[in-house]
């Protein structure tokens, strides 16, 4: 008698997974479709950035090379690979490692362009913005102070090289008092980095 009747439960459920088949089964093999693609595209995306990354380090490592062996402009050249921009990481080292070599070979124009790059890209953090708007403000002969200014007031970290780059100015423009009083500050603040307070001292010991 038990065996009928886990034939009838046995029927019963089967009818039942014929009828959800019938009625959700297409929507299962969407999903079952989709999931398969996500995964393969997932795995694709991976595979090509993970290529991506070799290759950007390589190019990386080649551009450094050619730095370290003295061929500037073939450094600056790879530098100036789109594929950094790819990497936020890249697009930044590399920009700077750009700065410096055009700097080093008294590509002022270059620099400035470089610089300029680096200060109007929202994407690479402002303590790196702030020390591009630094460096473009060292390498210009037209010197804004209030620009420096703004570095100063914002309390962040290249104040003290900033007051440092203002007080030589004053000084170039024969401003002893005012380039003083820069110096006198920098020597005098406890915040100051050893090594601008102990250039300080000696550039105030030298002032008449």
């Amino acid at each position: 008698m038990s065996d009928i009747f886990q034939e009838i439960d046995e029927e019963l459920r089967q009818d039942k997974a014929a009828r959800l088949w019938k009625a959700y089964g297409k929507y299962l093999v969407t999903l079952a479709i989709f999931i398969i693609l996500a995964i393969a595209s997932y795995r694709f995306i991976e595979h090509k950035n993970e290529k991506n990354r070799e290759e950007t380090s390589e190019l990386y490592e080649l551009a450094s090379e050619a730095g370290r062996t003295g061929d500037e402009r073939a450094a600056i050249e790879l530098f100036s690979d789109e594929r950094f921009d790819v990497s936020i990481g890249y697009a930044i080292i590399s920009k700077l490692k750009k700065a410096a070599l055009t700097k080093s070979n008294n590509d002022l124009e270059g620099l400035e362009i470089v610089l300029k790059e680096i200060i109007t890209n929202k994407e690479i953090p402002l303590y790196l913005r702030d020390l591009a708007r630094l460096k473009l403000l060292a390498s210009d002969s037209d010197n804004n102070i209030s620009q420096l200014d703004s570095l100063i007031e914002e309390e962040g970290p290249w104040k003290f090289l900033a007051l440092e780059l203002k007080g030589g100015i004053e000084l170039e423009d024969g401003n002893i008092k005012e380039a003083r009083s820069i110096f006198k500050e920098l020597a005098n603040d406890a915040n100051t980095p050893s090594n601008l307070r102990r250039r300080a001292s000696e550039i105030l010991k030298a002032l008449p």
